[in-house]
């Protein structure tokens, strides 16, 4: 179940495989006319295991770290090292090419909102207004809770 060689639990990779099926079949079944009404509708089960799976970690990983705002500070670096990069650029990518081709006029309270995991407003959960980047809501959720 862990491979000591890399620290690295292999039955969370067989369950994020299926997690991923389930939310890619979820989002599929909305465009297929008789998978609406399957049980495909209920993919949205595999956010919940991801948010699971990422409190799992969260814990797993910080086991052995103090309880201390050094430690939290360091674990939340971590994972902004992790995460962050990406997020940015696509996100200003996707708001540049919104505002420059009139696709969506994005104003910087929503790109300052969205790059700071904010949630949009008090609206429609469980994202609370889409960020710019619109799977990033659940990246609200994981900065949230951590």
């Amino acid at each position: 179940m862990i491979n000591n060689n890399k620290n690295k639990i292999e039955a969370l990779d067989g369950l994020r495989g299926i997690a991923v099926i389930a939310v890619v079949l979820y989002h599929y079944s909305w465009f297929v006319h008789p998978l609406e009404l399957s049980f495909l509708r209920r993919g949205y089960i595999g956010v919940d295991i991801f948010f699971i799976i990422s409190g799992f970690l969260a814990c797993y990983t910080t086991k052995n770290y103090g309880l201390s705002i050094k430690s939290a500070i360091k674990y939340l670096c971590l994972r902004l090292v992790r995460v962050y990069p990406a997020y940015f650029i696509v996100t200003i990518i996707v708001f540049s090419i919104n505002n420059i081709f009139s696709l969506s006029s994005y104003e910087f309270s929503a790109l300052a909102k969205s790059l700071l995991f904010m949630p949009q407003s008090r609206l429609d959960p469980p994202s609370y207004g889409e960020p710019i980047l619109n799977v990033g809501w659940t990246l609200n959720y994981e900065f949230f809770f951590t």
